[in-house]
């Protein structure tokens, strides 16, 4: 195993991944224009070199064993950090410092990355940043895949905590919320109770955002309202709830968000804190570059400032 980083080659970690994508290996060998035998040779040489097997051979295609899935996410991280090799160099060539690729919840947003993101831009214009807003479980499969550095939500089920750096952040308080123009809602006083009569707009599963509504109606000894629509999107709550009798549950910088441009209204509603707060993360074996460890302490140094006790690595 001391000569395997001698021994593997860029097209073998191309291969294996575009197979995760593409489970046939002529298909995977025409898109990477090779061909097939080509492509045979340099799989069994690479199973050869890590002495396991990684793919069941089958009529319908190969399917990774558990050995296969450990190297796809190991080629994978090596693929990505060849990339940020690329842009970090094209960087400097142009001046600039490097790149940040940070992936956050729509929870964190507002009160946190903006303004974090926006003063970045004016004190470091040099650093390069990738936002991409999206559910903790899709950012956990991020961050172990090395397409962001650093994720601004809760970890899942199924990840392991020793692989993971984490720091709280912040905390997420939740407030049921309708369309400001709703008909239903005018003039009336409300209860979760009354509401859960209405239609709702829930989180779709397994995100924890979901796990916690339903946690809600259960501590109230209240069933999930009936016939839900399942949204993944904020945006498309927010527009949803606009348009619509709906009623739904949002974290409180969201609310206050779309309550101050007038597109939501809060109601008086009051909700067991569940879901907790969100944290920063990143994978503990990844070194951060210096640009990645600027934006990191910028993070923690607002979520200070948004919280009364002190951030604790948990």
């Amino acid at each position: 195993m001391d000569t395997l980083i001698f021994r593997l080659k860029f097209r073998q970690l191309l291969l294996l991944r575009q197979i995760s994508i593409e489970p046939s290996l002529n298909r995977a060998a025409r898109s990477l224009n090779l061909s097939q035998p080509t492509a045979s040779k340099l799989l069994q040489d690479m199973e050869t070199d890590l002495e396991a097997q990684l793919f069941e051979r089958h009529a319908h295609g190969l399917t990774p064993t558990g050995a296969g899935l450990v190297a796809i996410r190991h080629a994978e991280q090596i693929l990505a950090d060849l990339g940020r090799l690329r842009h970090d160099l094209q960087a400097v060539k142009r001046g600039l410092s490097g790149t940040v690729r940070i992936g956050a919840i729509g929870a964190a947003l507002h009160d946190l990355v903006t303004p974090v993101l926006s003063d970045l831009a004016q004190s470091h214009p040099e650093i390069n940043v990738t936002l991409q807003v999206t559910t903790s479980d899709d950012l956990m499969e991020m961050l172990q895949a090395g397409r962001i550095d650093l994720a601004l939500g809760r970890p899942v089920e199924g990840v392991s905590p020793g692989l993971l750096m984490v720091e709280e952040m912040a905390p997420e308080p939740l407030h049921v919320v309708a369309g400001a123009q709703n008909p239903l809602l005018q003039g009336q006083t409300f209860t979760l109770e009354t509401l859960s009569a209405l239609r709702w707009i829930v989180p779709v599963r397994p995100s924890p955002m979901r796990k916690a509504v339903e946690a809600i109606f259960t501590m109230a000894r209240l069933p999930l309202p009936e016939h839900p629509i399942e949204v993944s999107s904020i945006l498309a709550t927010i527009d949803l709830l606009a348009q619509s009798d709906m009623v739904s549950a949002l974290p409180g910088s969201v609310c206050a968000l779309f309550a101050g441009s007038g597109m939501v209204r809060i109601l008086p509603v009051s909700l067991p804190d569940v879901i907790g707060p969100y944290f920063l993360m990143r994978m503990r074996e990844r070194n951060m570059t210096p640009a990645v460890a600027h934006l990191a302490r910028q993070l923690r140094e607002r979520a200070i400032g948004l919280s009364d006790s002190a951030i604790q690595e948990v």
